[in-house]
């Protein structure tokens, strides 16, 4: 990429787009990843198709690495994720039980060196009507804000 491209958003593969720009060149990133299990975008490799939840954690924690790479020290990174249910063990839980994506990835990500700064509830008012009739309606996700260093300030 010859220039830093400046008040644009950029679209395409997360991993490879990241990978282009320079280290240490963001403010700030916001994102929603796809989720996992819950939609097929019908493009090779994407993420939220894995075989299971840790194959998932394991592709946006990749992401994120790159993420944390073109951050600058002082930026925030803010991550909406919604959980979903396993349908089988294989999935990484027993049947019917949440997944806890969203816990699991946000602790990979403690682990590789992210800060969790905030968890933001975002309750949804008027959410999609559920017909499941052993579990309450998810009506909310959660967004995280994430930084590298403690330096990063909410002015």
């Amino acid at each position: 990429m010859d220039a830093l491209p400046r008040n644009q958003v950029l679209t395409g593969d997360a991993a490879t787009r990241l990978q282009k720009l320079p280290a240490a060149s963001v403010d700030c990133v916001v994102t929603s990843p796809p989720y996992y299990a819950l939609r097929d975008y019908a493009a090779d490799g994407q993420l939220g198709l894995e075989s299971n939840v840790d194959e998932w954690v394991a592709g946006l924690g990749a992401v994120c690495r790159e993420v944390a790479r073109v951050l600058k020290p002082s930026g925030a990174f803010w991550l909406n994720l919604g959980d979903s249910f396993s349908r089988h063990q294989k999935f990484g839980a027993a049947p019917k039980a949440l997944l806890l994506a969203p816990e699991r990835l946000l602790l990979a990500l403690v682990a590789d060196g992210w800060m969790a700064r905030n968890k933001v509830v975002w309750s949804k008012t008027n959410a999609m009507p559920s017909s499941v009739r052993d579990r309450l309606t998810l009506t909310w996700e959660v967004l995280y804000l994430l930084v590298r260093s403690p330096l990063m300030t909410l002015t």
